[in-house]
């Protein structure tokens, strides 16, 4: 398995956007797949934010995660932002997430960023395990989420 840009992989979009759009849809009511895809092509960044990677294993898309400048239009004060972690169902429990979320992490070193959110409906203990801190619980776009943070990202390399 590699974890790549998506910019290098502008091929993986569409499906990424299907993906994200299924799992997430419910939290922006009204969207669809192409604004997602518009989205995630605004996201192709390197070395800078925002930016996504895809973790692939022989030209298959295993998932995906982003550094982003905010998530929560609730929350501008906090920035930037792990969002859209995600990984293909039948290749979940094989280390690809947090192997991801590692690579977001080892990118926002990279840019000198001393801190980053995210926020879960349901993985917190997916992320407390790798280290991530629970910050608040709150409501976002009608749903019980909760807000957590990663410190001294330096710890990771």
């Amino acid at each position: 398995m590699t974890i790549e840009y998506l910019a290098d992989r502008p091929e993986f979009i569409p499906t990424l956007a299907e993906w994200q759009h299924q799992e997430w849809g419910a939290l922006r009511p009204g969207e669809v797949v192409e604004g997602r895809a518009a989205r995630l092509r605004g996201w192709c960044g390197r070395s800078q934010i925002p930016l996504t990677v895809v973790a692939v294993s022989e030209d298959e898309l295993l998932g995906s995660a982003s550094l982003i400048e905010h998530d929560m239009n609730t929350r501008m004060e906090l920035t930037p932002w792990l969002a859209g972690v995600f990984v293909a169902p039948q290749r979940r429990r094989q280390g690809i997430g947090a192997a991801l979320v590692h690579r977001i992490l080892e990118e926002g070193l990279k840019l000198g960023v001393p801190r980053l959110y995210l926020y879960t409906v349901n993985s917190t203990s997916f992320y407390s395990d790798l280290g991530w801190r629970e910050l608040e619980q709150t409501s976002y776009r009608g749903k019980s989420v909760t807000i957590m943070s990663y410190s001294n990202a330096s710890a990771w390399l």
